[in-house]
């Protein structure tokens, strides 16, 4: 039960959408005119001066879980603000300031959010422009695809839920145009869950070689899904552009190009935009699709404990009616393989600490997505807010790093340190590089091979962690 401080013109509108809401609303204001305003649309009202005592008797402040303050009387207000917080310590206690420089000694005073004019009309204005650039995008895929006869839907290498959802989730979108639709990848599914995820929602996806990438060439359109740029996939023909780009990793503006961009760093899964995509196109999402997208969701956001927006949330709750749940809870909980759970006792073995930060050089491994679970579970070690796993397939080095350092962004970290020697991106809190062995193809003693790449990886990575700290990157 919320109670509103004032009846004026602020409170008479918060009061009005909390009761859109089914929410029971207290308001206090000294005018008998403004309470009867509130009165009249349900709210229980509370004569009251304010102006010239905090004597709230008959008022049992505790019981409110939400208090709003909202008079024009600045003065007023931190009276009110000191009054309610000695009152209710629990409360949620939002307060109107005239403007940001009040901001401050509100919230030392114990208000948990403070409202001002500007800040206010600034966030309806950024609100708006991002609804209106989603908008134009809408428009603008929507104009692709109804000119276009077939399309090829590229995937990297190694596709994750949230890579093999959204693809599956634009094929979708595409056939509702009659546009020719196929995914492809070039490596392998490897994760226990992730082939378990394909052959429990009867998903196909179309693997080819370098050398039949030629295939490619005969799709009028072209879409990479959940990477921004083709240097995360050896499929792809390096003299095409791409038409349409939808992800959510943080890259570097100068490294994508295409007619068609969407990518949105904050947002924690692709699966994320291509469900609002599907939403607002009014397209029925099928029960597979459904689940498929969820689990990409919960995947890259780790069941929401890392960084999140809100259009994560509503995706999950408009996607959680149409999800076959007892399949979610297969793909979710999948055996482990031998080699997995080798990478994983390889890296508390290889472990090294730093303060706050564990780098492991695991060696050679079988599949990219382990390392992924490693740098997971080295994360969790006491003391330690950065986990880095290094290993090698084949021609190249693998970076999993992850963070729960709240003044550190590892997408960015990860992206400087290592995006000039291959593919790197992420998030604030789990990045990925991938990066070529060329430079150490003389080295033909695959011990001496590991732990070369392994201590110039961790330098590099160390290098540009003190950069970060000093505030340089």
């Amino acid at each position: 039960m919320p109670l509103i401080f004032g009846a004026g013109k602020i409170g008479y509108a918060v009061a009005l959408v909390l009761k859109k809401r089914g929410k029971e609303v207290v308001v206090i204001d000294k005018s008998i005119e403004a309470l009867s305003r509130v009165e009249s649309i349900g709210c229980k009202g509370y004569l009251f001066d304010f102006t010239k005592s905090f004597n709230l008797i008959g008022l049992n402040i505790p019981k409110f879980k939400e208090i709003i303050i909202t008079t024009s009387d600045h003065k007023v207000n931190i009276e009110a603000l000191k009054k309610l917080r000695e009152l209710n310590k629990e409360a949620l206690i939002i307060v109107n300031a005239p403007s940001s420089e009040h901001v401050i000694g509100l919230k030392k005073l114990g208000a948990d959010f403070v409202v001002t004019p500007d800040r206010s009309m600034s966030q309806i204005i950024v609100n708006q422009l991002e609804l209106s650039t989603y908008w134009r995008k809408k428009d603008h895929l929507k104009k692709i695809l109804e000119k276009s006869r077939s399309l090829a839907i590229i995937m990297h290498d190694n596709p994750d839920p949230d890579a093999m959802s959204s693809a599956y989730a634009l094929k979708t979108i595409a056939e509702s145009f009659d546009v020719e639709t196929s995914i492809y990848y070039g490596g392998e599914i490897g994760h226990e869950g992730n082939k378990l995820m394909v052959e429990l929602l009867k998903w196909n996806f179309e693997k080819i070689t370098e050398h039949k990438k030629y295939i490619i060439r005969k799709y009028d359109k072209i879409a990479l899904i959940d990477m921004p740029n083709i240097s995360n996939t050896t499929i792809y023909p390096s003299e095409i552009k791409p038409d349409i780009i939808i992800d959510h990793h943080y890259t570097e503006e100068e490294k994508v190009n295409a007619e068609f961009i969407d990518i949105r760093p904050k947002i924690g899964a692709t699966a994320t935009i291509m469900t609002s995509y599907l939403r607002d196109f009014g397209i029925e999402i099928e029960e597979n699709l459904a689940t498929g997208l969820m689990y990409g969701i919960l995947v890259d956001t780790n069941n929401f404990k890392r960084e999140f927006e809100k259009e994560d949330t509503e995706a999950v709750y408009y996607l959680k009616s149409k999800v076959n749940k007892e399949i979610l809870n297969i793909i979710e909980n999948p055996n482990m393989s031998p080699a997995t759970l080798d990478v994983l006792s390889r890296a508390i073995k290889n472990k090294k600490i730093d303060g706050k930060y564990v780098i492991s050089n695991v060696g050679f491994v079988e599949k990219r997505e382990s390392l992924s679970q490693a740098a997971d579970l080295l994360l969790k070690l006491d003391g330690i807010t950065v986990s880095l796993v290094i290993g090698i397939i084949e021609e190249h080095a693998y970076v999993s790093a992850r963070s729960r350092d709240q003044t550190l962004d590892i997408g960015r970290v990860v992206t400087k340190t290592f995006s000039k020697m291959g593919s790197a991106g992420g998030h604030a809190n789990f990045a990925a590089a991938k990066i070529s062995l060329g430079l150490f193809s003389y080295v033909e003693d695959k011990d001496i091979l590991v732990r070369i790449v392994g201590d110039k990886i961790s330098s590099l990575f160390f290098r540009t962690l003190k950069l970060n700290n000093k505030g340089s990157i």
